[in-house]
């Protein structure tokens, strides 16, 4: 008896995973709209299909020869040892301080790897392999790399940082307490901008279908079927003469909306999409503001340090940008395309470059101008570096560790007076990019998704309260000018915020309100069920769960929530089901393997359960309910010399837990 006590003393139920992060057609062509399609372009329609790079090839076969060769061109790719820009061959282990882990990542012919091992007292303890599927980046700054599982889709932790030569953690993984390991989701939102047109899997967080081998045509010109069809049907525009409108040309749009087409993706920050859109939506040649939100602070030292994907942002401060926009102005608004050509590799296209900015500053001595490049060297013909090299020069990014990126604020060296010196941490504003002066509620949800993706700074929430309430103030003086639609997000921006404050009362008032209407999302009803289940109503909780099952049913976090809420409401055979359905889905979804292991130990079978809890701790060595679970099933059966490591790695771990100090004065004493 005083064993059995002690060992269901020691179990630990579940799991509970932390919060992951998880316009018109040109205004230049009106006179030119075809009647088939009016003011729009083909690829707007619904219908319009994304055919792929290979499709374009056999009409612009030079464009698509230099395209591929481009760093857009090579941004995703299959892994292979022939395709990696890494140095497979001279790896020093990296080492990751705050989990005690080792990876080393090895290549086996044209396979790549990563190795993840941990040893203590001169063993390995832990060890996981996983072969990497693919690689992101062109390897102009650096090569990460991805691997899936069953369409699954994660980051691996290491990345090469091809300026240093050397191999590094991946981004955001190297800080304290943020070592995502294996378990860092790629989201729609992820490959909408580091690679061509996915087919992304509705109702899931990270799982596609299929996946483009690179950023391609359709990228930047929209979706290709209905041009294709066209061009193999004969129907032929005199593009000298009028748009065809059967494709996007960014060089045929607006200054706007060409802006658009570079800053949907080289415009980084909080993105807050709108109307219910999600990151793939968006065509080439639509406004993007309504598609989308660009939201990113505004500190003492905004000057001077950046992100890495800002470059209209950093061309928006500069000079020669703004007196191109002025209405006065003679000369061609400025744009990303005046001086690059997405089409061909950044390094062949210096001598352009340096051309486009010798149009308007001469260098020559006898010009008298003040647009004049004034530094002697240049004036007496001894300094040919390019101009970029002064007036744009390459800074490291606050982002993305180990690399330098070219400022696009373009400046006179030494004029820049800010004290670089100053705390990069003091708030200013959260500058809005797309629309500078944005509805309450999407400002809120600026501050919120910023919280979620970048920082845990509490006053964050606070900034997005004030937003909401603002919003919400409107509301309540003039409810009948309020479509359905903007109250619906409205409700869904409170309960986010509620849900990240931990303001789980406030989510379950308002869910309980006579004639409370709650949007049909799948986040906002996992929200809910999360409320519910913090204060243990299990039935409450199984019924939000459901519904956020039901609306994304190949979300892997949903089904383990509603499996552990079933578990608790002693729907077991149910329970069974949702982890049996979320395992099959994916092996190595940890949480969901110690989870199914805690229903099988309920239902009475202990080599299913402890089968679970090793296959999870062979994942991840560190989960404290798997150790816990599987410590009580060896004591249970009398394998105390296994049990013992283990539960002292818990005290170890949490030295002030009672159930494991109690664990381990039961085995010391049956070793007096």
């Amino acid at each position: 008896m005083r064993r059995s006590g002690l060992i269901l003393s020691l179990i630990v139920a579940f799991a509970i995973p932390a919060f992951w992060l998880s316009g018109c057609s040109g205004e230049d062509a009106a006179s030119n709209e075809p009647a088939s399609f009016g003011p729009e372009y083909a690829g707007w329609s619904p219908d319009a299909q994304y055919v792929g790079i290979a499709a374009c090839q056999s009409c612009h076969e030079p464009q698509y020869n230099d395209f591929i060769r481009s760093q857009m061109g090579r941004s995703w790719r299959h892994a292979a040892r022939s395709e990696s820009n890494a140095d497979w061959d001279n790896i020093v282990p990296l080492y990751s301080e705050y989990d005690d882990m080792y990876y080393e990542p090895y290549a086996r012919g044209e396979d790549l790897f990563v190795k993840e091992y941990r040893i203590e007292r001169g063993d390995t303890t832990h060890l996981r392999v996983e072969q990497i599927d693919f690689i992101v980046g062109s390897g102009h700054h650096t090569n990460s790399h991805i691997y899936a599982e069953n369409g699954y889709f994660y980051q691996i932790p290491v990345t090469w940082y091809a300026q240093d030569a050397k191999w590094g953690l991946a981004p955001k993984f190297q800080k304290s307490g943020n070592n995502y390991r294996f378990g860092r989701v790629i989201t729609d939102e992820c490959m909408a901008c580091h690679n061509g047109q996915p087919t992304f899997v509705p109702g899931s967080e990270n799982r596609f279908e299929e996946v483009p081998l690179g950023i391609n045509c359709e990228k930047c010109h929209g979706p290709g079927s209905v041009h294709v069809e066209e061009k193999q049907a004969g129907i032929i525009v005199d593009i000298t003469k009028e748009i065809d409108y059967s494709i996007v040309n960014p060089a045929k749009l607006s200054a706007e909306r060409e802006m658009d087409v570079c800053q949907r993706c080289h415009m980084q920050g909080a993105s807050v999409f709108e109307g219910g859109d999600t990151p793939l939506d968006w065509r080439p040649g639509q406004p993007l503001v309504a598609h989308q939100n660009v939201f990113w602070p505004r500190q003492p030292d905004s000057l001077t340090h950046f992100i890495m994907a800002s470059h209209p942002d950093r061309l928006a401060q500069s000079a020669c940008f703004k007196d191109s926009w002025e209405e006065d102005s003679s000369a061609e608004p400025m744009t990303c395309l005046t001086c690059h050509d997405p089409h061909k590799p950044i390094e062949e296209t210096r001598d352009a470059v340096n051309a486009t900015c010798q149009n308007c500053h001469s260098g020559q001595a006898e010009t008298v101008s003040a647009l004049m490049c004034t530094e002697p060297s240049v004036v007496d013909g001894t300094n040919t570096a390019y101009c970029a090299s002064c007036h744009m020069p390459e800074a490291p990014s606050t982002d993305i560790p180990y690399i330098r990126i070219t400022d696009h604020f373009i400046r006179v060296p030494g004029r820049l007076t800010v004290d670089e010196a100053e705390d990069q941490t003091r708030f200013i504003r959260m500058a809005a990019f797309m629309d500078p002066n944005p509805h309450p509620r999407q400002r809120a949800d600026g501050f919120l998704t910023y919280f979620e993706q970048f920082t845990d700074r509490p006053g964050m929430l606070d900034s997005a309260a004030v937003y909401l309430q603002e919003a919400q103030d409107a509301v309540d003086a003039d409810p009948d000018v309020v479509d359905a639609m903007e109250r619906e997000r409205l409700t869904s921006s409170w309960i986010r915020l509620w849900h990240l404050s931990e303001d789980h009362a406030a989510i379950r008032r308002f869910s309980q309100q006579s004639g409370a209407d709650l949007p049909g999302d799948a986040w906002t009803s996992y929200r809910v069920g999360e409320a519910y289940a913090a204060i243990n109503d299990h039935a409450r909780a199984v019924r939000w769960y459901q519904q956020a099952v039901d609306q994304g049913p190949d979300h892997l976090r949903f089904m383990d929530k509603l499996g552990v809420a079933l578990t608790q409401a002693g729907q077991l055979q149910q329970a069974s089901d949702v982890f049996d359905r979320l395992v099959a889905a994916n092996p190595k979804y940890e949480a969901g393997l110690n989870n199914r292991g805690f229903m099988h130990l309920l239902l009475g079978d202990i080599e299913a359960a402890e089968s679970d809890f090793r296959a999870a701790l062979d994942l991840s060595p560190d989960q404290e309910q798997a150790q816990a679970n599987l410590a009580s099933i060896l004591i249970n059966t009398g394998r105390l010399a296994e049990a013992r490591p283990i539960v002292e790695r818990l005290i170890e771990r949490f030295p002030s837990n009672p159930d494991y100090r109690q664990a381990q004065s039961y085995l010391d004493q049956l070793d007096e």
